[in-house]
């Protein structure tokens, strides 16, 4: 991207360089401690997954973090500063994560967005709060939140927040008493297990199968296996997008007659191509999705796939109103203030009425965390249509 000269008498350039085992793009030379580069630009370091098992919703991110900037720059940027996307790699790797997050750091970004996976966010945190930057995170860990940064954002709910929703369902709407979880054992995995497995306990539901899988397994014919065997009254499963599609594969093929229940990963539009007419009636909770009756929803649906050929998923949703929340605490300083800005973010309501890039009206709690109104889907037809709108957790 070409540095815009700004009139200070400062020298300016671009560079475009390879940064560790990650690519970055469009990098410009900062001023030091003031999160603005010296092209007078608005830079936001995107620091995904664009390799790696995680790859297939990095990229979705990554695509929608630069939509949003277009769409913005074209209208004259943030307060007449234009925006700079630059992109790293994290290679789905948490140390390659930490290395990618202070390559970032080392050029001032006025903000960081991602990463999506909840293991790499975990070693990144600490280093976005030491710099003071605030840092919009899709990863949905409990803990993500817990860890005593006042710099940490999500564009997802928690899974403190999520797991409560699935429960309710699995007990109130399905009368399922015995419940069998299939996870993946990682940090966002875990996390999930652990707050679906205590609210099923708070609503008298037993779990009377507990399986554990790798990211990346390719197998999952033990798993079902063991999942039929305890004779559940459904099975809730929480895996990635790919295992996930292997997984309702195995358990079509096995018979499985039982409710397959989910959260926002097993109705996600990447998990529905790849499984195809597997998914048909799979249910579960999605904090977002393209599918959601909501018009602002909708036209950026179309935008993203006139843009890309593709239909965007909850993480490219998630990257697109990860930059309109930059803008909106950006305009509500009224001026670029990275030292400010995660102060400002705090509390804060943003609504579609006044910035439409938000898609659905927004609250940042005063611990990082989203509420919005999510959804209950079902998958028909090879489509997450809406069965149910769930409000605001605030009202």
């Amino acid at each position: 991207m070409t540095a815009k000269a700004s009139g200070q008498g400062v020298h300016r350039s671009a560079v475009l360089r390879c940064v560790g085992l990650g690519v970055a793009l469009a990098v410009s030379l900062a001023l030091p401690g003031t999160g603005r580069a010296a092209s007078d630009s608005i830079q936001l370091a995107d620091v995904v997954e664009l390799s790696g098992s995680g790859a297939s919703v990095g990229t979705l991110w990554r695509d929608a973090v630069r939509m949003a900037a277009d769409e913005l720059n074209a209208k004259g940027g943030i307060l007449g500063h234009p925006i700079a996307i630059t992109d790293y790699d994290t290679q789905t790797n948490p140390s390659t994560s930490r290395a990618m997050i202070q390559k970032a750091l080392d050029a001032h970004p006025y903000a960081v967005l991602g990463p999506i996976y909840s293991g790499s966010v975990k070693v990144d945190e600490p280093l976005t709060q030491a710099a003071g930057v605030a840092e919009f995170t899709g990863a949905a860990a409990k803990d993500i939140t817990h860890m005593g940064s006042a710099y940490i954002f999500r564009t997802a709910f928690s899974t403190e927040s999520s797991e409560p929703r699935v429960a309710r369902y699995l007990v109130g709407d399905l009368h399922a008493k015995k419940i069998a979880v299939l996870w993946v054992n990682d940090d966002a995995g875990r996390s999930t297990r652990d707050a679906l497995v205590d609210a099923l306990g708070k609503l008298g539901a037993t779990v009377v199968a507990d399986v554990p899988s790798e990211a990346g397994q390719v197998s999952f014919a033990a798993d079902v296996l063991k999942a039929r065997r305890a004779q559940p009254d459904a099975i809730f499963v929480y895996l990635h997008e790919e295992e996930n599609a292997r997984f309702l594969k195995e358990a079509r093929r096995e018979g499985i007659k039982v409710p397959l229940v989910g959260d926002t990963t097993l109705m996600d539009a990447q998990t529905i191509k790849l499984a195809g007419a597997d998914a048909n009636g799979v249910v579960g909770h999605a904090m977002l999705t393209p599918n959601a009756p909501i018009p602002e929803v909708q036209d950026f649906v179309k935008r993203f796939e006139a843009r890309y050929h593709v239909v965007p998923d909850h993480n490219a949703i998630q990257g697109y109103m990860a930059v309109w929340m930059v803008k909106a605490a950006t305009e509500k300083m009224g001026k670029p203030d990275a030292q400010h800005l995660a102060a400002t973010l705090h509390g804060m309501t943003i609504d579609p009425a006044t910035e439409p890039g938000i898609l659905m009206k927004t609250t940042v709690l005063p611990n990082g965390d989203m509420d919005r109104q999510s959804f209950m889907v079902e998958v028909q037809d090879g489509r997450a249509r809406v069965i149910k709108v769930l409000p605001m957790l605030g009202g």
